[in-house]
């Protein structure tokens, strides 16, 4: 019951996994990724635990511009390395069947708080089924699990779109489409506008444009386009102090949304050039490059999936408690982390016995 569980890597550690041979490979630094892939985890689960400060501009920057990059950056590292295997249709037939049985196990899990969900909403039993195949199909049967299906669509669609049409037309279309994102990010300026109302009529249908079609393509193409040019003068020099003036410029955009906030927050116009930039620099850095942090990017894996069991544990035990939302926030974040490290610490536990024992099965059978 508990082997999946390792089986079940979130797109990053699956394509990491798949490149051992990069992992090796003195061009790329895999132990900073891993590093950055656990922090950004960890913000996943602040931005899901509800307000933790009362200070209205530190609680847009924690959630609405540090907590925005961490799936940017997990697409852009896993579609980098995917970039490798794009003509093989072997090795990318068996990564995304890797991916759906992930996607599959998890479902699963959290398949009782998708029905206590439909059941808050009183629809009729008979549409239960309904609910339960949009919410595999699209929305994900939990908040996180989004990101699989999102992925998976966005993946296959920039595929096509590399394969039939090149890079160049690949890369506008895909910004185009993540410009219809925009909108809602921006619909405070937009107000009475026919973008606006355009995008009203399909949000009442498609509830948010943070999917497969308009959020996760640009980033599966940032991925692409920084595997193809890994070594040209753009991501050559200057690494980390382009990093940094993208993440400035990133901030001023973040000060001009949050004086008039829009419809939500999930798309940024500087959002994936921060996020290749990052993901470039973490790949050339020789911070912690001659150490081993396999065990941070398989902690991220159990952090990204398990944290809202705890959450939600927390939010409904601290629920009648005299406190202020924000204290509450800030004790729900702290059930949610250990509870999930927790979580980890017993996977890798259990996975290190497993490998153990095959180990020695192995070599009995060897003489």
């Amino acid at each position: 019951m508990l082997g999946p569980l390792f089986h079940a890597k979130i797109t990053v550690e699956s394509a990491l996994a798949r490149s051992r041979n990069m992992q090796k490979n003195s061009l790329y630094n895999t132990s900073s990724i891993s590093l950055f892939q656990y922090l950004f985890a960890i913000a996943v689960i602040l931005v899901h635990s509800g307000r933790l400060t009362s200070y209205e501009p530190l609680h847009f920057g924690l959630k609405s511009i540090l907590g925005r990059l961490a799936v940017p950056f997990f697409i852009v590292c896993a579609s980098f390395f995917l970039k490798q295997s794009l003509r093989d249709a072997r090795k990318m037939k068996a990564y995304l069947v890797k991916i759906v049985k992930t996607y599959l196990f998890w479902s699963c899990v959290y398949l009782p708080y998708a029905w206590v969900f439909f059941s808050s909403l009183h629809l009729p039993v008979y549409l239960f089924p309904a609910g339960v195949l949009i919410a595999l199909l699209y929305l994900g049967m939990c908040y996180q699990l989004w990101y699989i299906p999102a992925f998976l669509l966005g993946l296959l669609l920039v595929n096509q779109l590399v394969k039939r049409l090149g890079m160049v037309w690949a890369g506008l279309i895909t910004l185009l489409l993540y410009c219809w994102g925009l909108i809602e990010t921006y619909s405070a300026y937009l107000d009475t506008t026919s973008l606006l109302k355009g995008y009203q009529l399909y949000s009442n249908l498609f509830f948010t444009a943070r999917n497969g079609l308009f959020y996760t393509p640009i980033f599966i193409f940032m991925g692409y386009y920084l595997y193809d040019h890994f070594d040209s003068p753009s991501f050559r020099v200057h690494c980390w102090q382009k990093v940094a003036l993208a993440f400035g410029f990133l901030c001023l955009e973040g000060l001009v949304i949050f004086q008039h906030e829009g419809i939500d927050k999930n798309f940024f116009l500087l959002l994936p050039f921060v996020t290749v930039y990052l993901v470039n620099a973490c790949l050339k850095s020789s911070f912690l490059k001659n150490y081993d942090l396999q065990y941070l990017k398989q902690m991220s894996v159990a952090l990204y999936f398990s944290h809202p069991i705890f959450i939600e544990w927390a939010r409904y035990g601290f629920s009648n408690l005299p406190l202020s939302y924000p204290d509450r926030g800030k004790l729900i974040f702290v059930v949610a982390l250990f509870g999930s490290h927790l979580f980890g610490v017993a996977m890798l536990s259990y996975h290190s016995r497993q490998k153990e024992r095959k180990n020695r099965s192995f070599n009995k059978g060897s003489f």
